[in-house]
């Protein structure tokens, strides 16, 4: 939880002090070791904590006090960074009678009580889910502040707009949760173009909930994707009470999308959003994003070095996020970098080594993420909800900005779909030959990706390192002396650099396209042309397959009837010209005039057969 002074830090704690039966003071502060002025953590301590020194003891006084000291261990510590105090310790237990009235509230109006008069409502009912969780990097955004629930005026404006949108589109789907303890709900919804567009690219998903609604001090959550232009695209929406609440989100996106798993998934950092995918998801890889990863521990990091170190903490930082291709490197590096600039005691850093493997590229550049883990746009995602935070809005004003958000992202997407039938009509004719087998194929970002790694490719040097029956290795050694090494299976032509970029980002790299022309080789191989990334992605029903990443859990979905109305929903999402909709509704007639001129007689033939003597089929035939 993070506030913005010591005030609210202390406020904040003495009202769940008061409703849990015990005072506050407030305990010892450290400094940074360089500069004594500036304030680095803060503790905030049970009034029980410690013992009286035998000094004290011995002491003569007037009056004799019952000493309360009991050697309590509860506490909160308060790491302090330019202005921010963030709660980086907890400890709840006490190990004394807490004196608790009837109501809830405390007894006792002496102490740390008498200086607050923030009410206690929700922050009681708050504090113990969030920070019994905190672990240093892993903590929950909080806010010591009262805020108002949804009137239920609000809340049924909203569950309006979900029936109509049903009406309007019978594929929408909505699902909602009500938090019994607060009197609260939690939402989630799709529309029908959200579910088609994530059977095409919910290979990688992105769960967004960084934006919280104001009013009511809610997440704001989106579930979003990469489409093959390399554009945003909405897969579904989320408002939620609190953190607690994302295993039944989870679950919730599962049953929208027919319980299809993507193989990657990229979240803020959250231990909460963790656990939950651990439960949920536990086959799906769970990354976070580096850049995000990079630039908050930059912050945390350079007021802790000496300031001569400071200017060169952050490209070292970055070596170790972004360019270490290896797990032995990174643990090398790592040694050296927390040798440097001594800091072996960190806590916040030794957290961030445990889950290494989700940002650090030598671990994660095995996982598929259409290249978002590294790019800095993902700290954008923002702009996906626009200006959601205004202190008025409401939870309907709220949707219908949502829908508003994905409607334009859409027209973004027929505007590029557009102008990529436009070039399929100017290809270059002089290029190389797999530039133009890569231009006709790939949509316009992609090409010049693509583009971008074949101009690379010109200026590796290639030596064959080590050849079999079966495979050849090849070592490249770029300008700069960093050298990768690939290996070709010339049988099904496939390669495998030691970059990891075709399995991360889904296009081949200028080290495996050296490999291929050093090979005669001037078309790309069809094991390396991933359908999401060309032009023809939508144009076909998507299908399970290892290459997008999206299994079935095997649940009675597939049935005859969902199959259909499935592909009826894709073909009515991919009609967005006039002559496609009319081909469309010609081969629906067509179908029915086939079906009606069926005799009945080879119906029912059939029916017998697949029910294999269900009464019920029988009975309904």
């Amino acid at each position: 939880m993070v506030f913005s002074s010591e005030k609210e830090v202390h406020d904040f704690y003495s009202n769940y002090a008061k409703k849990e039966g015990f005072n506050v003071r407030r305990g010892k502060a450290e400094y940074l070791p360089s500069d004594k002025s500036v304030l680095k953590a803060k503790y905030f301590l049970c009034t029980s904590q410690g013992h009286k020194s035998k000094e004290q003891i011995k002491k003569p006084t007037r009056y004799k006090r019952q000493d309360t000291r009991t050697g309590c261990a509860a506490m909160i510590k308060c790491t302090v960074n330019d202005g921010t105090w963030m709660i980086s310790k907890v400890v709840l237990e006490h190990n004394h009678t807490l004196e608790r009235s009837a109501d809830g509230i405390s007894g006792r109006a002496e102490g740390s009580h008498v200086m607050t008069s923030l009410s206690t409502g929700k922050i009681a009912d708050e504090i113990t889910p969030i920070v019994s969780n905190v672990n240093h990097s892993d903590v929950s955004q909080g806010t010591y502040k009262s805020h108002p629930m949804p009137g239920s005026d609000d809340t049924q404006k909203l569950i309006d707009y979900f029936k109509n949108m049903q009406i309007e589109d019978p594929f929408f789907f909505h699902t909602t949760q009500v938090e019994a303890a607060q009197g609260m709900a939690n939402f989630f919804w799709r529309d029908s173009q959200s579910k088609v567009d994530y059977m095409h690219f919910g290979d990688v998903l992105v769960l967004d909930t960084r934006t919280r609604i104001n009013k009511y001090d809610m997440i704001c959550a989106a579930f979003w994707g990469l489409n093959h232009h390399r554009q945003r695209i909405i897969f579904g929406w989320a408002v939620l009470v609190n953190q607690t609440s994302f295993n039944w989100l989870l679950q919730s996106f599962l049953e929208a999308m027919s319980w299809r798993k993507p193989r990657t998934i990229i979240t803020d950092v959250s231990k909460e959003i963790a656990n939950a995918l651990t439960a949920v998801l536990p086959e799906t890889r769970h990354c976070l994003p580096a850049w995000s990863i990079w630039s908050s521990s930059c912050e945390y990091l350079l007021p802790l070095v000496d300031q001569v170190d400071r200017p060169g903490l952050g490209d070292l930082f970055s070596e170790l996020v972004f360019s270490v291709h290896s797990q032995e490197e990174f643990d090398s590096k790592w040694k050296s970098f927390i040798g440097k600039f001594k800091l072996h005691e960190d806590v916040r850093l030794a957290s961030l080594y445990r889950t290494r493997e989700k940002w650090s590229h030598a671990f994660t550049k095995n996982a598929f993420s259409a290249s978002l883990l590294s790019i800095r746009n993902l700290e954008n995602a923002r702009a996906v909800f626009g200006n959601l935070s205004l202190e008025t809005m409401t939870l309907y004003q709220i949707a219908l900005r949502c829908e508003e958000a994905a409607k334009h992202m859409r027209m973004e997407e027929l505007k590029e779909d557009t102008d990529c039938e436009k070039d399929m009509e100017n290809l270059v004719d002089r290029s190389p030959m797999m530039m133009k087998d890569a231009q006709r194929l790939y949509t316009r970002p992609i090409f010049k990706m693509f583009q971008g790694e074949f101009i690379n490719s010109l200026s590796l040097v290639i030596e064959e390192s080590g050849t079999t029956a079966t495979h050849c290795k090849f070592k490249l050694t770029e300008e700069d002396t960093k050298i990768h090494t690939v290996e070709f299976d010339p049988s099904n032509l496939t390669l495998a650099c030691s970059c990891g970029q075709f399995e991360s980002v889904g296009i081949l790299c200028f080290h495996a396209l050296k490999v291929l022309n050093y090979k005669n080789i001037f078309k790309i191989p069809t094991y390396h042309l991933l359908k999401r990334w060309t032009k023809s992605a939508k144009d076909s029903l998507p299908v399970s397959t290892s290459n997008i990443g999206i299994a079935d859990n095997g649940n009675p979905i597939n049935s005859f009837h969902d199959k259909f109305m499935q592909g009826a929903s894709h073909v009515a999402h991919v009609c967005t010209t006039k002559k496609r909709k009319n081909m469309a509704l010609k081969f629906i007639y067509l179908t029915l005039e086939h079906i009606a001129k069926t005799p009945r007689t080879e119906e029912v033939a059939d029916a017998v057969e697949d029910s294999d003597g269900n009464n019920d089929m029988g009975q309904t035939i």
